[in-house]
């Protein structure tokens, strides 16, 4: 290959290649109500789901061109890696940030593919092709770590004592459904002792003073609603600063969960968002502190890659916004810690590692009943207890099967798993740097990479330095 001149590569670099694959697998919020309820109520069997952000796929011309001027760029920054004097460090970064991006629309290509088969065989090759591109993208599955949840909850349920014929039947469905799974003595670990949380707990809560100091002291009764929750968050982004660079809150009805976008610098709440005090504080440390400040501070760096985030950094990116959260309160006995967790089992549930994969209606059964024993203090589970446990089942089962079609038996969107599996990443990383938290919270600050991986850490902070050199020459030339 033709070594490339300097100008050549930044254009390169300069690809349009932001492509995030679970934007493409959303629909009308409304609909989505509609099949849930649905769903929930048992009047489907699975939820009917339609993707018409898929339909882009079909001979789109622009989607093709986006791909090959990706591919192209990727062999490009590949080979100038092997010129003299390059800038190995910078050019691994862009190379992994848009090969990342290509895998991304190939895995929604695959999922447009899983909508329509064109016969039997085709669709157990289409099968194959998501879930092979999901565990490149997202990892293999943690069976052991998932074996361990299964240990816990089995305890918990032989512990259970029923109150009710309602909470008996649930516990001995619960058993009938979780009996065959072999745990084999794995056993699950706290991913945190407590004097390290509560060193952590202690950090936090002084370290973003100013923007948690926004929501109002209420207690746990009472909800604010969309709007009010809007515009707590919007006060929260200028006690940190980042509305003086763009950054707002909006309601978003096409949303079915919170969610931040670079893109636009906006944080995106559902219309039915409904949150107290506590969780306000959460959900702004999560979405603002975490993917809003990590994507300002990357795009003030001028390197694209850690502006929309590298190749590794998905997981403990997501991670890093659950175990702060846990930060918050103090305790991993909280709704953060037991949603990644809960999602975890979900997948392993789905996928079937116990030799039985499972469409989300079979999921679904065994999940809505282990939330409930969960949730259960004194052996009671009544008609609302029930109803809740299946709301919060039914957002695990969504996100698990979205880009799928719900009938299928273990074809999973894993970036379900990437939550759990973050946080553990995060904890060993807070566990390593407890006495030095202000060194621990520089690095997490510089962008959206991986900064439990010193490798990757020293590739961004190079290509950094390498960014600020060229511009400190450009403005002396």
């Amino acid at each position: 290959m033709t070594p490339k001149t300097d100008s050549e590569i930044v254009t390169y670099k300069k690809i349009k290649s932001e492509f995030v694959d679970y934007t493409r697998f959303e629909d009308d919020a409304q609909k989505r109500a509609i099949a849930r309820d649905s769903f929930i109520n048992n009047l489907e069997y699975v939820p009917s789901y339609e993707y018409p952000k898929l339909d882009f796929l079909i001979d789109n011309e622009d989607v093709n061109t986006k791909k090959s001027a990706i591919y192209e760029a990727v062999m490009e920054l590949e080979a100038a890696k092997q010129q003299p004097g390059a800038n190995v460090a910078e050019l691994e970064l862009f190379a992994g940030f848009h090969e990342l991006r290509l895998k991304r629309i190939m895995l929604v290509e695959a999922a447009r593919n899983l909508q329509n088969p064109v016969s039997m065989s085709q669709n157990e090759v289409n099968r194959q092709s998501f879930a092979q591109l999901n565990e490149i993208l997202y990892g293999k599955f943690d069976t052991p770590c998932y074996l361990g949840m299964i240990d816990t909850e089995k305890h918990r349920l032989a512990d259970f004592v029923p109150e009710s014929e309602t909470s008996s039947k649930i516990k001995r469905d619960l058993e009938l459904s979780l009996a065959h799974i072999e745990v084999s003595g794995d056993r699950e670990e706290a991913l945190l002792d407590e004097k390290t949380l509560q060193v952590l707990h202690e950090d936090v809560l002084k370290r973003y003073t100013d923007v948690l100091s926004v929501v109002p002291n209420t207690p746990d009764d009472v909800y604010y609603d969309v709007t009010q929750c809007v515009d707590i968050m919007n006060r929260a982004l200028e006690a940190g600063g980042l509305a003086q660079c763009g950054w707002k809150a909006i309601e978003n009805p096409e949303k079915s969960n919170p969610s931040t976008k670079q893109k636009d610098s906006t944080i995106n709440l559902p219309s039915n968002t409904c949150r107290n005090a506590s969780e306000l504080r959460r959900l702004i440390i999560h979405e603002q502190e975490v993917h809003a400040r990590r994507a300002q501070n990357g795009r003030d760096s001028g390197l694209q890659p850690i502006k929309a985030g590298t190749a590794d950094y998905a997981d403990v990116e997501e991670g890093l916004g659950v175990i702060l959260e846990c930060a918050v309160d103090g305790s991993l006995d909280n709704p953060a810690f037991d949603r990644a967790r809960n999602r975890y089992i979900t997948a392993g549930l789905a996928l079937g590692v116990d030799g039985q994969p499972r469409d989300a209606r079979e999921t679904f059964e065994i999940l809505w009943r282990l939330i409930a024993v969960q949730e259960s203090d004194d052996g009671e589970i009544d008609d609302k207890a029930i109803k809740l446990a299946k709301g919060t089942a039914y957002k695990h089962i969504e996100n698990a099967y979205r880009g799928t079609q719900f009938w299928m038996k273990g074809v999973v969107y894993m970036k379900i798993k990437v939550y759990y599996e973050g946080m553990a990443k995060n904890a060993e990383f807070f566990k390593s740097r407890i006495g030095g938290l202000d060194e621990a919270f520089e690095d997490i600050s510089i962008g959206k990479y991986n900064h439990t991986d010193s490798a990757e850490k020293a590739l961004v902070i190079s290509a950094i330095a390498s960014q600020k050199a060229d511009n400190n020459q450009t403005q002396q030339s």
